[in-house]
């Protein structure tokens, strides 16, 4: 892309941030960015029917020379400018075909967007050791397949920067995904594991430099994270948050979608157990069931961790009520309609069969546990 379209397409990206939408309208009309800019308030009103605050910016010419200093400095910084416009970049392919892709990304670091297989783990800030160990166990996998496999999340307090730590620990590219520019790192606390993501990964972001913080951002970050990746893994959530966001997107884009299952009475299991029980994300069982269901070719190693999977049953209702009851021993029946969303009728059914093949037992109060 020459020099003189980055600018425009920098600068519009700067003042059409969180319209992303409307910028790429703007530019399939005009057929390149730059045209945008010769756009009269007249012709805006004609476009859009009425007025927009982005008026006043899009007619300001200031705009393009903050834009030739942005360019300048992520040059400086060894900061790559990807174009969705623009074919001979890195920009990753997988987001393209989000509705809602980014114009412009900002990368810092070695790793190639579109070279490496990617799959997300994100999850609560308050996250537990058994989270922990699940992200480390996932990644030493991966590590052990050699699936080429970069881990994806948002740097964020919990689940998200153990995914990267057990990255850098398992030597995996990483890919953090930030909700302000790179000319800042948050938490500032995670400046040091940033530092390390860049020998072995990048950091990412949409935003340009001194982008103020807001709660959007975070929103904006997430669909990133979704849409980079061809599965995300949530590993521990509440019924609201972040992460059931990133879920929500991953489900639009088509991506694959695994949910940790945990108790029943823990918070912080819940949005997981409800992703399962709704069937909007599949049972996290195996790391290598997941490569399965991406349909990647795996290592012999992956075989033998195959046989490591939680359980092994002949239907996913079935592998649902047995994964509700490893987590939750002497539940009610009650208790796994909650947790697998089966009705009463065909759960009851199951746990006979169940019952039957010796994998379920029934205790006092009508309570089931597994044999």
């Amino acid at each position: 892309m020459e020099r003189d379209e980055l600018e425009y397409m920098v600068a519009l990206n700067t003042i059409m941030m969180y319209n992303g939408k409307a910028a790429r309208e703007l530019i399939e009309l005009r057929k390149s960015a730059a045209a945008v800019f010769t756009l009269t308030r007249g012709d805006l009103m004609d476009i859009f029917g009425k007025s927009y605050a982005f008026f006043d910016q899009l007619l300001n010419p200031t705009n393009l020379s903050l834009a030739r200093k942005e360019i300048e400095w992520a040059l400086s910084r060894n900061i790559s400018i990807l174009c969705s416009e623009d074919p001979m970049c890195d920009y990753p392919c997988n987001l393209l075909e989000c509705p809602d892709y980014p114009l412009i990304l900002y990368k810092a670091g070695q790793a190639l967007l579109n070279e490496t297989r990617m799959i997300s783990i994100v999850g609560t800030r308050k996250s537990t050791h058994y989270g922990v160990n699940m992200c480390a166990k996932i990644v030493r996998e991966l590590s052990q397949m050699n699936a080429g496999t970069a881990i994806v999340s948002g740097l964020a307090y919990g689940i998200d920067i153990a995914a990267h730590k057990a990255a850098l620990d398992y030597n995996q590219k990483t890919i953090a995904v930030l909700a302000c520019g790179l000319d800042s790192i948050y938490p500032v606390a995670h400046t040091d594991y940033a530092k390390r993501i860049l020998c072995n990964g990048a950091l990412i972001s949409e935003f340009p430099r001194d982008s103020e913080s807001h709660k959007i951002n975070f929103i904006q970050r997430n669909r990133i994270i979704a849409g980079l990746s061809e599965a995300t893994i949530i590993i521990e959530s509440g019924e609201r948050g972040g992460s059931m966001i990133t879920a929500a997107l991953a489900n639009s884009y088509s991506r694959e979608l695994f949910a940790l299952p945990g108790r029943v009475t823990d918070p912080l299991s819940a949005g997981c157990n409800l992703l399962i029980s709704k069937n909007m994300a599949s049972i996290f069982h195996s790391t290598a069931e997941v490569m399965r269901s991406l349909g990647w070719e795996t290592s012999t190693a992956a075989d033998k961790l195959y046989g490591d999977k939680l359980f092994i049953a002949d239907s996913r209702e079935k592998e649902k009520i047995l994964l509700a009851l490893k987590h939750n021993p002497e539940i009610e029946i009650d208790g796994l309609i909650a947790l697998t969303g089966i009705n009463i009728s065909t759960l009851s059914s199951l746990l006979l069969e169940l019952e039957l093949d010796g994998r379920v037992t029934t205790v006092a109060g009508k309570r089931y546990i597994l044999t």
